[in-house]
């Protein structure tokens, strides 16, 4: 083996170990490209209203939504990114909870962040609705469908946000 064909063998070693290296540290702490992602799929039955999450802090979040009536189930679990906006999608009817916890290094199977960790709980049920109107129309009755899309929204200080928020801790935000 000649000097050129060695040190070629060591780069190559030492590029596939950085490669393993990154993986193994995204899995552990996620990465950015994150926002948006469902950490667990959604529970229950499926609707047409939406609720955007604005975060306006300087970290990741993941939100909660449950049931008020069983709110044991969690029926959301999303991610969204620091200064970043996603959508939770086909919400069905119903009066939900939102619980939020906030942090760095998400670690995917802990289901939680590893460092600078709080939880919250927000003092507001959200109300999602699906309606249906019919209208008579020169051409006969018309109907359309109307349904709920609500905005959250999270910002450091206090309130810079459009609801209020208690703290609470690790075991109440994992429990639900």
């Amino acid at each position: 083996m000649n000097i050129c064909s060695s040190f070629s063998a060591t780069l190559q070693r030492y590029f596939f170990a950085s490669i393993i290296c990154s993986f193994a540290l995204i899995s552990l702490i996620g990465c950015g490209g994150m926002n948006g992602v469902y950490i667990e799929p959604s529970n229950g039955q499926k609707g047409l209203s939406s609720l955007k999450i604005n975060n306006g802090y300087d970290q990741d979040i993941v939100v909660k939504l449950s049931d008020v009536k069983d709110p044991s189930k969690t029926l959301h679990y999303m991610f969204v990114s620091a200064n970043s906006s996603a959508t939770i999608k086909d919400i069905a009817p119903g009066n939900l909870t939102m619980k939020y916890s906030k942090g760095l290094e998400w670690d995917k199977a802990k289901k939680m962040f590893s460092r600078e960790r709080a939880n919250f709980e927000s003092d507001q049920i959200f109300k999602f609705e699906e309606t249906e109107t019919e209208t008579e129309t020169s051409d006969g009755k018309v109907k359309q469908k109307n349904w709920t899309v609500q905005s959250f929204t999270l910002n450091p200080g206090i309130g810079a946000g459009n609801t209020t928020v208690s703290q609470i801790k690790d075991e109440e935000f994992n429990d639900k």
